[in-house]
């Protein structure tokens, strides 16, 4: 062999060990990151009763400097029912962070069962997701041993347990307490409740309704009672006459009706808009003269006579009937 066949030998040695270790560093590096993670099932027993509950422990252990997030409880562990899951419990041991969690499982049914495999996800040390999976536990689900050899036995009625007093204690307070409101409230209705105004029967004028209003509005005219400083007579005087006009024209007790309660009552009757409307006019603005002090400007006072006027004109002929029947009071 030459020295040339010789370093050539050589030098291919060489290449395959630092090819072994290159791959060994990474194929390695990462099994044991993978194998400083390990997660552990243990179970209080492998079998139980059905729908008995059965306490399966999840351990992970993993070192401090990896990030390994706990699994939160599904509905199912393996194929049992997950019960209930307790708090997860931290602990350290040397450089490795332990975190542990109960769970409560329970099976409906018999026959083989099995708890895990649990699957845990975390970041290696080369910053790549990896995981682990922890060991299987198997479950035997019993049923509840019969006894066929003996026969049925009837179900048994529920028993009769005698009442006692005190049960009834709610009951009665209940009532006495309801019959106090109810008592109350019969007090505090006849007490506060606004009484309806005696309706009396006002004899009618001899001359016609659209007559007898056109007479007092033309003395109220001549009277110049707003043009005295009187205003708030003036329209007490003049929603009076036009009050009594619907009350012998259509039978309507409008003196003790409120502005609000025509208004209403009037969608009744088959009126024309324009006689509606002058006739509510004159009412709000009476309304705020009496109960809100307002003074109106001289020719407000002079087209408040002028609507009433008007609305006897509209209301004077074809006195119309109510589909309800007449109004006799509010």
């Amino acid at each position: 062999m030459t020295i040339d066949n010789r370093r050539l030998t050589i030098a291919k040695s060489h290449l395959r060990v630092i090819a072994f270790v290159f791959l060994w560093s990474m194929v390695g590096g990462q099994w044991s990151s993978a194998q400083s993670v390990s997660a552990t099932l243990r179970a209080d027993s492998n079998q139980i009763q059905i729908g008995d509950h059965l306490h399966i422990r999840l351990t992970v252990k993993s070192p401090n400097t990896l990030v390994v997030p706990f699994p939160t409880a599904a509905d199912t562990l393996g194929n049992l029912e997950m019960v209930s899951a307790a708090k997860i419990d931290t602990s350290t041991e040397g450089n490795n962070k332990v975190l542990s969690q109960l769970y409560t499982v329970s099976a409906y049914d018999s026959g083989e069962f099995h708890a895990g495999p649990v699957k845990i996800y975390f970041i290696n040390a080369n910053g790549e997701l990896d995981s682990v999976l922890s060991n299987d536990i198997p479950v035997t689900v019993n049923t509840l041993n019969v006894d066929t050899t003996k026969p049925f036995k009837a179900i048994k009625a529920p028993l009769d347990v005698p009442y006692s007093w005190r049960e009834f204690i709610p009951y009665i307070i209940g009532a006495v307490v309801l019959l106090i409101a109810i008592i109350v409230g019969i007090v505090l209705w006849k007490k506060y409740r606004k009484p309806k105004p005696a309706v009396v029967e006002r004899p009618k004028p001899k001359d016609p309704a659209h007559i007898w209003a056109r007479k007092e509005l033309k003395k109220l005219e001549e009277e110049k009672v707003w043009q005295g400083d009187n205003v708030k007579l003036y329209y007490s005087r003049l929603t009076d006459v036009l009050r009594l006009y619907v009350e012998y024209r259509y039978g309507w007790y409008a003196m003790e009706s409120t502005t609000e309660e025509i208004q209403s009552e009037i969608e009744n009757y088959n009126l024309k808009e324009k006689a509606k409307e002058n006739l509510l006019s004159i009412l709000r603005a009476a309304d705020l003269v009496k109960f809100a002090k307002m003074i109106p400007m001289p020719d407000a006072n002079i087209r408040a006579m002028e609507s009433a006027y008007k609305f006897i004109d509209f209301t004077e002929e074809n006195t119309p009937k109510s589909p309800k029947g007449d109004l006799k009071g509010s």
